[in-house]
This record gives structure tokens, C-alpha cells and sequence, in this order.
């Protein structure tokens, strides 16, 4: 299969990359100037997206030269070509006698007015993405990843291969792709994701409206508390563990909507963090990694029975209800005379009993139990 790619920037050129990796031929074709994304960052993106295609220009003002580009595009089973410059010349080719073309994919990604850059900023933008991003009560930020870009593209190999399905069509597919629809098909989406379509509500709906989410506040950072709809009991053992379990009796079967990204999370965050925030944010990490992968809810308990009281009610304090296993400390001495003088063994259990008291008032002293 052979691709002719007549286009710049990031969708064209990353839609080409992905049939060069299905196994097609792909021929970058560049204005004389080059391919903007050259000038990119020392043209790594362009490196990266243009590996292993052949390149060639053709200035399509000269008419011997477009001539030549459209013959070349005749000969492709599938064109790429930037609605600026390229696709009428690549339209004209690939509708031309005895052409082989397929399809032909149009492409609007325009620079931004008055430079050279992709517009990615104006499509996340205009389609309120940039309000998702950023720190919370700070300025709208754009996404990190070319999104829109990356979604255009991955419509514009769908369109390409359309074709195939119906080879005896006698003149190519046109498909027009542009950023602006891409990223408003993956909004849609998640405006619908959870939504009735009768009731215009849900998390998705109203998530433009409301601070970006940057998780729960720990010690010493933020983490984020994420659990799939069939872990339930993983969620509740980790809400046993930080002592919520009154707050997991309250929600019930609603659970599912206190984290995430769910309807229930700005009512839910302050039972959170109000737990979490006595722990590092490595600590809160570790407890959700032992409990919620592990999923531990229950667990024994072994030490004397002088100081099982007293570790009970530690745990018990955080939300945990162990099973008691008392374990003798002491060698089994009844077979000894009784005493009412001092001996090793009254003086070694009482010493047992006065630590113990005092260890439980110091307990006490710090909050514990």
C-alpha cells in the first residue's frame, strides 16, 4: 500500500506514521519551505513523526510541479493533504484517469492566525478544556498533550482505511478531518458518558463549572483515591483502615460516586481528608496499595493477654476490629506453691500490670484510644 502524505504539523503527519506502522509506503510531500513542525523544538516532534517516510517537495504554485504531485498522488492507494495548501492538487490527482487512489483525507489543522504554530490551543479552547487543567482558582491552562491532534489523526486513518471496505466504489472516499470536530466528538462524549438523556446532569455535565480536581490533601501532598465499580470491599477496607467506617455504613451503595471523578466526590472530600491528612502522602499510598490491591479487611492480633486490651482498643480507635489472640508470655508455673510474701513470679506479673497501666494512660495522654 502506498501513502502520499501532503500535510504538516501533527495530524497529517502522525495519521501517516500509523499506516507506516500498519506496513504502507508513506511519501511525505513538503512545501519548498518544509514541513513547519521542523522549526519545533529543534525538530524533534518532526523526527519522531517522520522517521522512515521518503520525503520530497513540490512548489504546487509551479504548474509543472503540480502536475508531477498530482500524477504522484494517482499513483497512491490512499493521499493525506493539508486543506491549506495541498488538497485540491491531491483531489484533482486522485480523481484523475486511470487513478488508483482509494481515498483522499482533507485535513484543517491551520496554523494559528498570525503564526506558525498548531492551533491545538485555539481547539482545547473553544471546546472548554482548559478549564479541566491547572491549579485550582488559577488561569485556564492548555492540556499538555496535543489532544485534539492526536484524536484528528486517529479519525483520519479510520477514514483512509474506510475505503477498503467497499472496493468497488469508482471514485475515491473524501473524508474532510478537522481538530475543531475531533475534539467536539470526544467532548460529546463525555458530556454523555454518564448523563440520561432525559436528565441534563451528572458529573461530566457539570464538571466544566467547577476547580480543576487535584485529589485529596495528605500530611505533606495530595494522592487520589481510585477504585473500579466491582471493588467495594477493597474500598471499604481501606475506610475501615483510616477509620471511616461510619462514613462507608452511610453511603452504602453509593460509594462509587464519593471518589473519582463521581458525582458524590466535593460532599465526600472533607470525611477524606480529614482522615488523610495525619498521613505522609507515601503512607497514604502504602495503606491504600496494602488494603485495596490486597484487599485486607480483617486480621489477627496476637500478644498477651495483660496487653490485649490495651492494643484493641488502639485499633479499635482507627476503625479496626482485629480478632484477639491471647498468647502466654509467661512460663507455666501453678504447679508453685502459693505465697503471700514476695516472690519471682508475683513480683514479675505485678511489674507486668503496672507497665501496663501506665502504658494505657500514656495512650490515653496522646489520643490513641
Amino acid at each position: 500500500m502506498r501513502v502520499v502524505e501532503a500535510a504538516q504539523r501533527i495530524v497529517g503527519p502522525f495519521a501517516g506514521w500509523h499506516l507506516g506502522m500498519l506496513g504502507a509506503e508513506v511519501i511525505k510531500v513538503e512545501p519548498p519551505e518544509g514541513d513547519i513542525a521542523r522549526g519545533w523544538e529543534a525538530g524533534a516532534m518532526f523526527d519522531v513523526l517522520n522517521e522512515d517516510k521518503r520525503c520530497v517537495a513540490f512548489d504546487l504554485s509551479n504548474t509543472e510541479e503540480r502536475g508531477n504531485f498530482e500524477r504522484l498522488c494517482a499513483s497512491a492507494d490512499i493521499a493525506l493533504a493539508d486543506q491549506s495548501w495541498s488538497a485540491d492538487a491531491a483531489l484533482a490527482g486522485g480523481r484523475g484517469k486511470n487513478a488508483r487512489t482509494r481515498s483522499v483525507v482533507e485535513i484543517d489543522d491551520g496554523p494559528v492566525p498570525g503564526g506558525s504554530g498548531s492551533s491545538e490551543t485555539l481547539a482545547q479552547a473553544s471546546m472548554a478544556l482548559t478549564g479541566y487543567v491547572g491549579e485550582p482558582g488559577g488561569k485556564p491552562v492548555r492540556l499538555g498533550a496535543d489532544l485534539a491532534s492526536a484524536s484528528a489523526a486517529s479519525v483520519a486513518v479510520q477514514a483512509a482505511l474506510a475505503a477498503f471496505i467497499r472496493p468497488d466504489q469508482p471514485r475515491p472516499l473524501v473524508a474532510r478531518i478537522s481538530i475543531d470536530r475531533a475534539l467536539a466528538t470526544l467532548k460529546t462524549i463525555h458530556w454523555a458518558a454518564r448523563s440520561d438523556p432525559d436528565r441534563w446532569a451528572g458529573y461530566h455535565v457539570r464538571a466544566i463549572s467547577r476547580q480543576p480536581d487535584c485529589g485529596y490533601r495528605t500530611r505533606d501532598g495530595w494522592i487520589t483515591l481510585d477504585f473500579l465499580p466491582d471493588q467495594r470491599e477493597a474500598w471499604r477496607a481501606m475506610c475501615e483502615e483510616l477509620g471511616l467506617g461510619d462514613f462507608a455504613d452511610e453511603v452504602e451503595d453509593n460509594w462509587f460516586s464519593t471518589i473519582g471523578m463521581e458525582d458524590g466526590i466535593d460532599w465526600a472530600r472533607p470525611r477524606y481528608e480529614k482522615a488523610l491528612v495525619p498521613l505522609t502522602r507515601e503512607e497514604a499510598i502504602a495503606l491504600k496499595r496494602m488494603l485495596g490491591e490486597q484487599r485486607i479487611d480483617r486480621f489477627v492480633i496476637v500478644t498477651s493477654a495483660i496487653h490485649m486490651g490495651r492494643s484493641l482498643a488502639t485499633f479499635a480507635v482507627e476503625g479496626l476490629h482485629p480478632v484477639a489472640s491471647a498468647a502466654p508470655i509467661y512460663q507455666d508455673r501453678s504447679a508453685e506453691p502459693f505465697a503471700l510474701t514476695p516472690n519471682e513470679v508475683s513480683l514479675e506479673i505485678g511489674n507486668a500490670v503496672v507497665y501496663e497501666w501506665g502504658a494505657r494512660a500514656y495512650y490515653w495522654w496522646r489520643g490513641w484510644i
